[in-house]
């Protein structure tokens, strides 16, 4: 199982229960196995046997309230959650699990007490400072979150994802070139997201640096070129930076996309048509967008 061959780790597990049908663990092994395929009804069945063995296996109740909460079935993923903390209260992610059930329900505050128990075990692993980050952000701390980041990636710089994950936090806290700084690490190491160009495109048009935006998004749109938004917004980064014919072409392009704003699209592209001096074809376009455009139209349509 560690090594990823699931089919070897369920033969294995089959066999141990062949030969001793009253291992309990043999049972939340190949159960645990089974989750990890996705194969729910026999992950299930497998955890259940294994409680029917030994209600006093402390895992199993773990395990198949996890397996409750990905199959919705959220008030036994309770039942199960606050069976397994009754037996192990000193589990800091049992806690986070209680609390995402918690929410899923609507129980808002108890989910919110959970997450504040988990909060008051101390983080060791860069894994941990990560997992507090994301609780912390979760209840409105944005500064904290960030501060866990940095200890996550003081203790394990090379895992890039910490960096796109505090380049989010960042992008959130409008703190835009911290932001890039932290989008450039990742995407030195991983050139096929096309959403962390986008974010970084975001940062960069926010900063009003447009000609670095449309670079980011010409970079997505390659990854991901059948996304209107992409074309609209960097239609309109070219509208910013003075390139009117681009931004008509990519705009122009978007609506072909089916880019759902439509009186937004036609505004914009009437902008475009009126900054290259083609007035009528700017009309016709502010023609479908006639509340938006009321002031420039009655200055320029006759």
């Amino acid at each position: 199982m560690e090594e990823g061959n699931m089919l070897g780790a369920i033969k294995d597990y089959t066999a141990a229960i062949n030969l001793d049908p009253s291992m309990a663990e043999a049972y939340l092994g190949r159960g645990a196995v089974y989750g990890e395929l996705l194969s729910y009804p026999e992950a299930y069945q497998d955890i259940n046997n294994a409680l029917s063995l030994k209600p006093t296996l402390i895992e199993a109740w773990f395990n198949r309230g996890f397996l409750n909460y990905m199959t919705k079935d959220y008030t036994n993923a309770l039942k199960d959650f606050n069976r397994y903390l009754n037996l192990n209260p000193d589990d800091k992610d049992g806690y986070l699990a209680r609390s995402n059930t918690l929410a899923k329900l609507n129980m808002l505050d108890l989910a919110d007490k959970d997450l504040e128990t988990f909060l008051s075990f101390n983080p060791v692993t860069s894994e941990d400072y990560a997992t507090r980050s994301q609780v912390k952000l979760k209840l409105l701390d944005s500064t904290g979150a960030i501060k866990d980041l940095n200890n996550a990636i003081k203790l394990n710089p090379d895992n890039i994802e910490l960096f796109l994950t505090r380049g989010h936090y960042y992008l959130g806290k409008k703190n835009y070139q911290k932001a890039i700084e932290d989008y450039n690490v990742y995407l030195i190491h991983q050139r096929n997201d096309y959403i962390a160009f986008v974010k970084r495109g975001e940062a960069y048009a926010a900063l009003e640096t447009f000609s670095a935006a449309i670079e980011d998004y010409s970079s997505a749109i390659k990854l991901n070129p059948n996304d209107a938004q992409l074309f609209f917004d960097r239609g309109v980064f070219y509208l910013e930076n003075k390139d009117f014919s681009k931004a008509r072409n990519d705009l122009s392009y978007a609506l072909t996309l089916s880019y759902p704003d439509h009186k937004l699209l036609h505004y914009n592209l009437g902008i475009a048509e009126l900054n290259l001096g083609n007035v009528a074809e700017a009309c016709k376009e502010f023609a479908h967008c006639k509340e938006l455009a009321t002031e420039i139209a009655t200055k320029y349509c006759k």
